[in-house]
């Protein structure tokens, strides 16, 4: 498992700062960028007005451009700023305010109204506004000009106050969203919380579910983490049974055995010794028997929570297992024949799995329950797929039938070994989401059926 460098909650409250951050960023420069526009469009107006004041002031007479410049044109305005000012007659000359300063005048924008521009005048910028007044000569220029410039300084104060108060209130908005989140998060993540303390208290043998009041948004986990836990105290203790159990099915054979060399050590007789020897190895092999279905028996165990399903050949797998089976027959005859389609039969399997029910199955019939005849036969079911394992012996009573497909059940006959051949197939078919049946045919055979959800 990885585990990440900072804490759920430490992530959280970063991204959520960050992201207020980066809106409160975002929020400041577009006020600093909208009270920047509204001051220059405030001060425009009144510069344009006072502009127009002094242009109105001007008029012709006797040949000359006379002009009576308005005090308050010039003096109304911002006292942190300074003000220039100048009047030209149709000639150029300047006729009022100061003679240097001479901006650029754009004669064609003139006649539309006044013009409003960005400048640099002594060495401070300024905000320029020129209008002219029409006069009743010949000329290429017949307007006498009035030209006013500000500084910038109250613009400038203005926006920056205004985004100053609004930047305070953002960050007291800021800190109060903070706080709130992170105490927000915290309350969220609590029951998280609750869950780990909860879980370290208890004993770590105790698989009962959960009984915690939590939250719908964690009722999930806390369900997934239930359905765990009784899944593995489902697996403990069917682990515990076979354990249990295997452990009382070897104590026969191994005390068998150790008593039959005890016999032997003692015996002087000869022809006594061959006897307990030969009773020694056919104890061996059905020791070595038993412990090989116990492996096998709890590797399908393992295999059936471990190893995904995936498509097989159901009918390449008989046929192989068939070959396996048949190799190490039995010494009598027997008709063996088997029926499966040419065309691949896929179904969603565990190869290594499926192999050890199908040999069992085949062990079992070639061992035990055909004296005469075996068939294995695979049929097309539209959505699934029988396969079928027909003999001629005596088959299984119809009321064993629930009892064989439990590890350890008696076996009838006096028969030695575990009965774990059909107990590993019932496991098999279990995993395998199908199904094991028994069934006898109206001639008297009888059947173990696998049924297998056919793959599309």
């Amino acid at each position: 498992m990885k585990v990440a460098k900072n804490s759920l909650y430490t992530r959280l409250v970063t991204r959520t700062g960050a992201i207020l951050a980066g809106s409160a960023a975002v929020s400041l420069v577009a006020i600093w960028l909208a009270t920047n526009y509204a001051a220059n469009q405030a001060y425009d107006k009144i510069l344009t007005s006072k502009v127009l004041q002094i242009a109105g002031s001007t008029w012709y007479r006797n040949g000359t451009v006379n002009v009576d410049v308005p005090i308050a044109a010039i003096s109304n305005l911002s006292p942190d700023d300074r003000t220039f000012y100048a009047v030209l007659d149709t000639n150029g000359r300047t006729i009022a305010g100061d003679i240097n300063f001479r901006p650029h005048i754009p004669w064609a924008a003139i006649r539309n109204g006044p013009v409003l521009f960005n400048g640099t005048y002594k060495g401070v910028p300024v905000r320029i506004a020129i209008a002219g007044r029409r006069m009743p000569v010949t000329s290429p220029h017949p307007w006498a000009i009035a030209m006013l410039a500000q500084t910038t300084n109250a613009r400038f104060a203005f926006a920056r106050d205004l985004t100053a108060d609004t930047f305070v209130v953002i960050l007291v908005m800021g800190i109060l969203t903070i706080i709130a989140a992170m105490f927000t998060l915290f309350q969220a993540l609590s029951p998280l919380k609750r869950i780990e303390q909860f879980l370290r208290q208890r004993d770590p043998l105790e698989l009962s579910p959960l009984s915690l009041e939590v939250p719908i948004e964690i009722r999930t986990l806390v369900d997934t983490l239930n359905g765990f836990m009784r899944r593995l105290a489902a697996h403990q203790s069917a682990s515990r049974r076979v354990m249990a159990e295997a452990a009382h099915q070897l104590r026969t054979p191994v005390t068998a055995l150790l008593s039959q060399m005890e016999l032997l050590s003692n015996q002087e007789d000869e022809s006594k010794k061959r006897v307990h020897l030969s009773r020694l190895q056919t104890l061996s092999r059905e020791l070595g028997a038993l412990i090989n279905q116990l492996i096998h028996h709890a590797m399908v165990q393992q295999r059936a929570q471990t190893t995904p399903l995936v498509p097989t050949d159901l009918a390449a797998l008989i046929r192989a297992q068939m070959s396996e089976a048949l190799s190490d027959g039995p010494s009598r005859e027997i008709d063996v024949s088997i029926g499966t389609p040419d065309t691949p039969c896929i179904v969603d399997a565990d190869p290594t799995a499926l192999r050890e029910a199908i040999k069992n199955i085949l062990h079992n019939a070639l061992q035990y329950g055909a004296p005469s005849l075996l068939r294995v036969e695979l049929v097309n079911r539209s959505r699934y797929w029988e396969l079928r394992f027909i003999d001629d012996g005596p088959g299984i009573p119809p009321e064993a039938w629930h009892q064989v497909r439990k590890p350890f059940s008696t076996r009838s006959g006096g028969r030695s070994g575990a009965s774990l051949g059909l107990a590993i197939a019932q496991e098999v078919m279990i995993s395998h989401r199908g199904r094991l049946h028994f069934a006898f045919r109206e001639d008297g055979l009888f059947m173990v059926i696998l049924i297998f959800r056919a793959r599309h």
